[in-house]
Protein backbone atom coordinates (compact mmCIF):
# COMPACT_ATOMS: atom_id res chain seq x y z
CA UNK A 1 0.00 0.00 0.00
CA UNK A 2 1.59 3.70 -0.90
CA UNK A 3 1.02 6.02 1.75
CA UNK A 4 1.25 9.58 0.14
CA UNK A 5 3.19 12.36 2.24
CA UNK A 6 3.14 14.67 0.11
CA UNK A 7 2.11 17.82 1.85
CA UNK A 8 1.04 21.29 0.45
CA UNK A 9 2.23 24.69 2.08
CA UNK A 10 -1.22 26.32 2.82
CA UNK A 11 -1.87 29.75 1.66
CA UNK A 12 -5.15 32.10 2.56
CA UNK A 13 -6.57 34.47 0.68
CA UNK A 14 -8.12 37.46 2.64
CA UNK A 15 -9.60 40.58 1.66
CA UNK A 16 -8.21 39.66 -2.07
CA UNK A 17 -4.71 39.13 -0.45
CA UNK A 18 -2.71 35.70 -0.09
CA UNK A 19 -0.93 35.15 2.61
CA UNK A 20 1.28 31.72 3.29
CA UNK A 21 0.82 29.73 6.20
CA UNK A 22 3.27 28.80 9.15
CA UNK A 23 3.92 24.99 8.02
CA UNK A 24 1.65 22.99 10.46
CA UNK A 25 4.70 21.24 12.93
CA UNK A 26 4.58 20.19 16.38
CA UNK A 27 6.83 22.96 17.20
CA UNK A 28 4.06 25.36 15.97
CA UNK A 29 1.02 23.87 17.77
CA UNK A 30 3.23 23.90 20.68
CA UNK A 31 3.54 27.62 20.50
CA UNK A 32 -0.21 27.96 19.80
CA UNK A 33 -0.94 26.46 22.92
CA UNK A 34 1.35 28.17 25.24
CA UNK A 35 -0.11 31.61 23.83
CA UNK A 36 -3.49 30.52 24.63
CA UNK A 37 -2.82 29.04 28.72
CA UNK A 38 -0.69 32.26 28.55
CA UNK A 39 -3.89 34.12 27.80
CA UNK A 40 -6.11 32.31 30.42
CA UNK A 41 -3.13 32.43 32.75
CA UNK A 42 -2.39 36.20 32.75
CA UNK A 43 -6.33 36.97 32.30
CA UNK A 44 -5.97 38.36 28.60
CA UNK A 45 -8.45 39.02 26.94
CA UNK A 46 -9.40 36.83 24.37
CA UNK A 47 -9.03 38.71 20.91
CA UNK A 48 -5.48 39.88 22.21
CA UNK A 49 -4.90 35.41 22.16
CA UNK A 50 -6.29 35.39 18.65
CA UNK A 51 -4.03 38.23 17.66
CA UNK A 52 -0.93 36.63 19.23
CA UNK A 53 -1.80 33.09 17.59
CA UNK A 54 -2.75 34.75 13.97
CA UNK A 55 0.82 36.13 14.20
CA UNK A 56 2.46 32.88 14.25
CA UNK A 57 0.52 31.05 11.74
CA UNK A 58 0.11 34.30 9.38
CA UNK A 59 3.92 36.40 10.47
CA UNK A 60 3.98 39.92 11.96
CA UNK A 61 4.10 41.47 8.97
CA UNK A 62 0.55 39.90 7.90
CA UNK A 63 -1.18 40.61 11.40
CA UNK A 64 -0.06 44.16 11.66
CA UNK A 65 -1.35 44.43 7.94
CA UNK A 66 -4.35 42.54 8.29
CA UNK A 67 -4.90 44.19 12.19
CA UNK A 68 -3.28 48.13 11.70
CA UNK A 69 -6.05 49.47 14.34
CA UNK A 70 -4.74 47.33 17.31
CA UNK A 71 -7.21 47.60 19.76
CA UNK A 72 -9.56 49.41 17.66
CA UNK A 73 -9.89 46.16 15.09
CA UNK A 74 -13.90 44.79 14.28
CA UNK A 75 -13.84 41.69 16.46
CA UNK A 76 -15.96 40.11 14.33
CA UNK A 77 -13.61 40.35 11.95
CA UNK A 78 -10.87 39.41 13.69
CA UNK A 79 -13.01 36.73 14.56
CA UNK A 80 -13.55 35.75 10.82
CA UNK A 81 -10.13 35.63 9.88
CA UNK A 82 -8.87 33.84 13.27
CA UNK A 83 -11.56 30.88 12.80
CA UNK A 84 -10.93 30.60 8.62
CA UNK A 85 -7.23 30.40 9.19
CA UNK A 86 -7.83 27.71 11.91
CA UNK A 87 -10.10 26.07 9.20
CA UNK A 88 -7.37 26.22 6.37
CA UNK A 89 -4.86 24.73 9.10
CA UNK A 90 -6.57 22.05 9.41
CA UNK A 91 -8.07 21.78 6.35
CA UNK A 92 -5.46 18.78 4.92
CA UNK A 93 -5.72 16.63 7.79
CA UNK A 94 -9.68 16.74 7.53
CA UNK A 95 -9.41 16.10 3.83
CA UNK A 96 -7.07 12.77 4.81
CA UNK A 97 -9.58 11.67 7.79
CA UNK A 98 -12.60 12.30 5.22
CA UNK A 99 -11.00 10.32 2.80
CA UNK A 100 -10.25 7.26 5.30
CA UNK A 101 -13.87 7.67 6.68
CA UNK A 102 -15.11 6.82 2.85
CA UNK A 103 -12.44 3.74 2.36
CA UNK A 104 -13.79 2.47 5.58
CA UNK A 105 -17.14 3.05 4.95
CA UNK A 106 -16.90 1.35 1.60
CA UNK A 107 -15.24 -1.93 3.29
CA UNK A 108 -17.77 -2.18 5.99
CA UNK A 109 -20.18 -1.84 2.54
CA UNK A 110 -18.32 -4.74 0.93
CA UNK A 111 -18.64 -6.78 3.99
CA UNK A 112 -22.69 -6.19 4.57
CA UNK A 113 -22.95 -7.27 0.81
CA UNK A 114 -20.98 -10.60 1.48
CA UNK A 115 -22.73 -11.26 4.33
CA UNK A 116 -26.14 -10.49 3.19
CA UNK A 117 -26.68 -14.16 1.50
CA UNK A 118 -25.77 -15.51 5.26
CA UNK A 119 -28.33 -13.68 7.17
CA UNK A 120 -31.35 -14.13 4.59
CA UNK A 121 -30.50 -18.30 5.23
CA UNK A 122 -30.53 -17.76 9.20
CA UNK A 123 -33.48 -15.44 8.89
CA UNK A 124 -35.34 -18.38 6.91
CA UNK A 125 -33.79 -21.38 8.80
CA UNK A 126 -35.89 -19.14 11.96
CA UNK A 127 -38.89 -18.54 10.32
CA UNK A 128 -38.45 -22.41 9.57
CA UNK A 129 -37.95 -23.65 12.69
CA UNK A 130 -40.51 -21.29 14.43
CA UNK A 131 -43.22 -22.51 12.04
CA UNK A 132 -42.19 -25.94 13.18
CA UNK A 133 -42.68 -25.73 16.53
CA UNK A 134 -46.41 -23.95 16.23
CA UNK A 135 -46.95 -27.51 14.51
CA UNK A 136 -46.37 -29.37 17.05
Amino acid sequence: MHIDTQTTPMRVEIEGREYPLAPRTARLAEKLRRVEEAGLREGRPHHKVEMAQLSLLLGRRAARELFPRGGGEDLDRLDAIYYGVFAALEAPGRVKRAEHTRALAAELHELAEAIRPLLELAALLRGGASEEKTEA
